[in-house]
């Protein structure tokens, strides 16, 4: 019965195929356009997971002692730098600056008092109509007049700045995380009050086994893939890695920044990262165009005889639009689709603007 259903399964793969082949003579040719393989140096390349954290992740504070009178700011929202998170009931600090503006102006007109006193003094003292004593008192009266007013003047103003504190603002663009606080509940100078994150640049760290360390350098290249977006990586950046392996898994932390465009990837995402080390190798090399993935399979497309000839290939470094592959039949000058290869299939006819070289036999 095994037999049976293997000779079944046979007869009908090959019937596919031959319908292919019908059908592929059939179609006009698919116009594509090719490039050639090439021999290039690469990095020796290691793939690494790790996880993101975001640039700025920080808890915003109160700066001044009152009530929470609004909650201005959901949570899991973007908001600009500047915007209002929370509210505290300003009406204590206004009345507080007013009373405090009223003691400046007092203060000011005592200045003047004791600026005209000083000029009568100084006037009468070169007239011998005075002792030294009575000016240098005058000079006195108008030193403390001046030292009270900027004293009281700076009280004023940092009442001025505690009632604009009375909005608390967003230290940096952001989203905002947890809200830590309710309308009601009283705060003081340090208190948590909402969390905040900045996405725009997020930060990768991994663990680099013991036998690569001292082949990794800093502002050397990283790629970084997040599980279902293989199509769009990131492209990053070594900037630290610790002098010190971890006592539990013997490996180096490596610290990787990457920008993340319209803040595609979140903090605690599980990530590929793809590190470059110190050591070259050569290898024969292909446009990443000419890639093809087909599930688990990774192939190229040459041409033979006026058609397209699949040959399965492994993916061994990448250097920025150049991957170094290896695989059975591929030799150098070898000519592979770099367009059109998305609309054909093993078999199918091809043509290329001029008229393009073929392979042997691959």
């Amino acid at each position: 019965m095994k037999r049976t259903l293997a000779v079944i399964a046979v007869l009908a793969a090959a019937a596919l195929a031959a319908a292919d082949r019908t059908a592929g003579q059939d179609m006009p040719p698919t116009l594509v356009e090719t490039d050639t393989v090439r021999t290039l140096e690469f990095h020796e390349q290691i793939t690494l997971v790790g996880r993101t954290e975001a640039r700025i992740e920080s808890r915003i504070v109160a700066e001044i002692s009152g009530q929470v009178a609004a909650i201005d700011a959901g949570e899991g929202t973007w908001i600009e730098r500047g915007g209002v998170l929370m509210t505290i009931d300003p009406e204590p600090h206004r009345l507080e600056l007013a009373a405090r503006e009223a003691d400046v102006t007092e203060a000011k007109v005592q200045v003047g008092l004791a600026s005209s006193n000083w000029e009568r003094t100084q006037e009468l003292y070169q007239q011998k109509l005075v002792r030294e004593i009575s000016r240098d008192s005058a000079k006195a009266w108008l030193i403390i007049a001046e030292a009270r007013q900027a004293k009281l003047g700076a009280q004023r103003d940092q009442l001025a700045l505690n009632l604009d504190n009375c909005r608390i603002k967003a230290p940096f663009a952001g989203y905002t995380g947890r809200r830590l606080v309710d309308v009601g509940e009283w705060v003081i100078p340090g208190t948590p009050v909402f969390e905040m994150a900045d996405l725009s640049r997020l930060t990768v760290v991994v663990s680099l086994p013991e036998r690569h360390f001292g082949r990794l350098s800093l502002k050397s290249p990283a790629t970084i893939v997040a599980s279902g977006d293989e199509s769009r990586p990131l492209i990053g950046t070594v900037t630290g890695f610790s002098p010190r392996a971890s006592e539990e898994t013997h490996a180096y932390p490596v610290i990787i920044t990457v920008d993340n465009p319209e803040d595609r990837l979140g903090g605690g995402a599980l990530v590929r990262a793809t590190l470059s080390l110190d050591q070259m190798f050569t290898s024969l090399a292909v446009s990443k165009d000419a890639i093809v993935r087909q599930g688990p399979q990774t192939m190229i497309y040459t041409i033979h005889d006026g058609q397209a000839a699949p040959i399965p290939v492994m993916i061994t470094s990448e250097q920025g639009a150049t991957v170094a592959v290896a695989g059975e039949g591929l030799v150098q000058g070898m000519p592979v689709v770099v367009r059109g290869n998305e609309r054909i299939f093993p078999g199918s006819p091809v043509r290329t603007a001029g008229g393009p070289p073929e392979t042997e036999s691959p």
